[in-house]
């Protein structure tokens, strides 16, 4: 699909498994590469845009029966339809959030706290996916919900048999929302 414009995207920077910081190179596109999935068995069809992670859903089940066969015309212009006026910030967003991209994100402070402590996240927990919620919510929502914070760091503690003292995590945790408060203002 020929684009009507240059297009340059800036994937968001990510920490590697050696703990290197990695900035990628910026994307270009004057075309986009696409590649369809039509999966009968789920009712579906996808989008997947070449160097882009995430696929767009373009065909759901609820409507998948009434199309019917589509034509390679139709299947385009429901894409751009998906895609909108501002195609950048939508292939943007088809990148993985990371914690790199907001470093005075209270999530980010909290994971940096207890990887100073020799407690990091691991692949199988959901440390990483609650401290990039922390940040989406941000400060406001971080202070209004410690309760459900420290609900996450004892089941994770619970997890990894790490002893859970909840007056020493509030603590904690306040101070990362304090770190964030006072880095964002």
């Amino acid at each position: 699909m020929n684009l009507d414009h240059e297009i340059i995207i800036q994937p968001p920077p990510y920490t590697d498994h050696n703990n290197v910081l990695i900035n990628p190179k910026p994307l270009t596109f004057t075309s986009l590469n696409i590649s369809y999935i039509d999966n009968p068995s789920s009712k579906t069809v996808f989008a997947q845009i070449q160097h882009i992670p995430s696929r767009i859903l373009l065909i759901g089940s609820d409507e998948y029966d009434s199309i019917g066969d589509y034509t390679q015309v139709q299947i385009e212009n429901i894409l751009r339809s998906k895609l909108g006026t501002d195609i950048g910030s939508k292939l943007r967003s088809l990148f993985p959030k990371t914690l790199e991209e907001n470093p005075n994100g209270p999530g980010t402070i909290l994971a940096s706290m207890f990887s100073s402590l020799g407690i990091k996240s691991s692949p199988t927990c959901s440390c990483k996916r609650h401290a990039l919620e922390m940040n989406d919510k941000g400060v406001d929502w971080c202070e209004n919900n410690i309760e459900t914070i420290l609900g996450w760091l004892s089941e994770e503690s619970k997890k990894r048999r790490i002893p859970f003292i909840e007056s020493l995590a509030k603590l904690v945790v306040k101070r990362a929302i304090r770190t964030a408060k006072k880095l964002n203002i």
